[in-house]
């Protein structure tokens, strides 16, 4: 495409030549010539011009020949992402699949081999239902929703538009939930469900838990990274981010536009609060204010050097005896 295309694409201002011709991204890290490459930063731009590519996408202007001013890289990234390299699925219901007793399937739908689709369940127009999926009874899935290779989708399960799930994740399973008393451990049956809702965002390995009674739910628009756990009863707000290891006990609500960092780990019963943001490992022990940054970290230090300070730390308490 020409460059001039490429900023109708990005909403961006062409900087040099528009009839200039584009031949595909590349990186800053390895940037390639003709190709257009989005830079969001100075060591960006400074990597990038080494490849002497054909356009750069910059927020600010720079010192290169052609460039697309735009005001959010990453979002021009998006844009000309999905405009350029378009997710293609199959159609079609292979002679494979296991399709279960009255289940109602829409147009254009993909189910693949060994795909297994239990009874009663409802599959809307355009929905992809990839090789080796299993989708339990009573479930229904929103127009849109992709389930890549290997999802298990327990019965009764609620899944909006526009879903996407991707291999290995657990949707639906047991809530860790049981009485420990004199008779021993007694297992609490779940009879709730998990209700995705719509444009949520699986991530590999993840599982979600069905409540006790009532339903854990995902809200709209939040986004699940891989190896994430939500417990049972959670109710997990719009516009979530969750990345990759945190681990959600049962019944802990989040507000809107909540951010939790790789391995945050969240203790059951929990409420944290609109636009709160928790930082990389941190322990969430008590509800959390409404548009604050929470978070305990120790970075990593040098291992003797370490050693060292936590032998310092268990001697505070009786430090802190002497000062009395």
């Amino acid at each position: 495409m020409k460059v001039s295309e490429l900023a109708r694409i990005v909403g961006g201002k062409v900087v040099g030549d528009p009839e200039t011709e584009v031949d595909g991204v590349s990186s800053p890290q390895n940037p390639k010539e003709g190709t257009v490459v989005f830079c969001q930063s100075e060591k960006d731009v400074r990597s990038a011009v080494r490849g002497r590519p054909s356009v750069l996408v910059v927020s600010e202007d720079v010192d290169y020949p052609s460039y697309i001013l735009v005001e959010d890289v990453k979002l021009a990234l998006a844009l000309f992402l999905e405009k350029a390299y378009p997710e293609v699925h199959p159609t079609g219901i292979s002679e494979r699949a296991c399709i279960g007793l009255n289940v109602e399937i829409g147009k254009n739908v993909y189910i693949g081999p060994f795909a297994f689709v239990g009874n009663n369940v409802i599959v809307r127009d355009n929905v992809k239902i990839y090789p080796f999926t299993f989708v339990g009874d009573n479930t229904f899935i929103g127009e849109g929703t992709v389930l890549f290779p290997g999802v298990v989708i327990y019965p009764n399960t609620v899944i909006g538009r526009n879903v996407r799930i991707h291999s290995g994740a657990v949707i639906g399973a047991d809530g860790f939930g049981y009485h420990i008393g004199e008779r021993g451990i007694r297992k609490l049956n779940h009879i709730g469900n998990v209700v995705i809702e719509d444009n949520v965002e699986i991530g590999a390995n993840t599982t979600i838990d069905r409540a006790l009674i009532d339903s854990t739910r995902v809200r709209r628009d939040t986004k699940v990274d891989n190896l994430v756990m939500i417990a049972h009863n959670c109710d997990i707000g719009e516009r979530n981010v969750l990345v990759s290891q945190v681990g959600i006990s049962g019944s802990v609500k989040t507000g809107r536009d909540v951010i939790l960092a790789g391995q945050v780990g969240v203790a059951d019963h929990i409420t944290i609060g609109d636009r709160v943001t928790v930082t990389a490992k941190s322990g969430v022990t008590k509800d959390l204010k409404p548009g604050k940054v929470y978070g305990a970290t120790i970075p990593a230090v040098e291992w003797t050097k370490w050693k060292r300070i936590y032998a310092l730390i268990l001697k505070l308490p009786d430090l802190f005896k002497r000062l009395r």
